[in-house]
């Protein structure tokens, strides 16, 4: 018989996962996913950065303070050992803003559109031969109720329910219309 862990922590993550932008490419995500799949609490954890280029770095030197976020991941982490999550729930995306307190308001939000405005650069290697570079320039503000919102605008810890069922909330004869 095999034994399965009563929860999955995926991360911290060296910057935000916030918006269905970070959500659909997110290694922290997909790992917290993967344990939902097999019927398994998960909580993805990311830690804000100023500096994007912090994202890509060797995080071996990164200087950043965990111990708030670790205290609040941890706190949340108990609950949902003791309690569970709610149906319909998968897994708790948890963003931490960088200078969170233990004080830092904590919204309960949904996933905003998007966090980057997108641009497609094509460049040429040494050889001349094309590559496409992406690149764009952060949304730092959203739609109240969102991470991008809480996060970015706000400063608060966004905690995001997120659900395995990505289907589409639509009366199916509106697709049978489509066919």
């Amino acid at each position: 018989m095999k034994t399965m862990p009563d929860l999955v922590l995926s991360g911290f993550n060296v910057g935000e996962n916030i918006s269905t932008d970070t959500v659909t490419t997110s290694g922290t995500i997909g790992a917290a996913l993967e344990a939902a799949s097999y019927g398994i609490p998960a909580i993805a954890a990311s830690i804000q950065v100023i500096d994007e280029g912090d994202k890509f770095d060797d995080h071996r030197a990164y200087i950043y303070d965990f111990e708030v976020g670790i205290k609040i991941v941890n706190r949340i982490a108990r609950n949902v050992m003791s309690r569970g999550l709610p149906d319909g729930v998968d897994l708790l995306n948890v963003n931490i803003p960088r200078h969170a307190t233990m004080d830092t308001e904590i919204d309960v939000t949904r996933l905003a559109k998007k966090i980057f405005i997108t641009g497609v650069e094509e460049r040429h290697d040494p050889r001349g031969r094309p590559y496409y570079w992406i690149n764009g320039d952060l949304i730092r503000d959203a739609e109240e109720g969102t991470d991008v919102r809480a996060v970015m605008k706000k400063g608060h810890i966004s905690v995001t329910p997120l659900s395995l069922d990505s289907t589409a909330r639509v009366d199916f004869k509106e697709i049978d219309a489509l066919l």
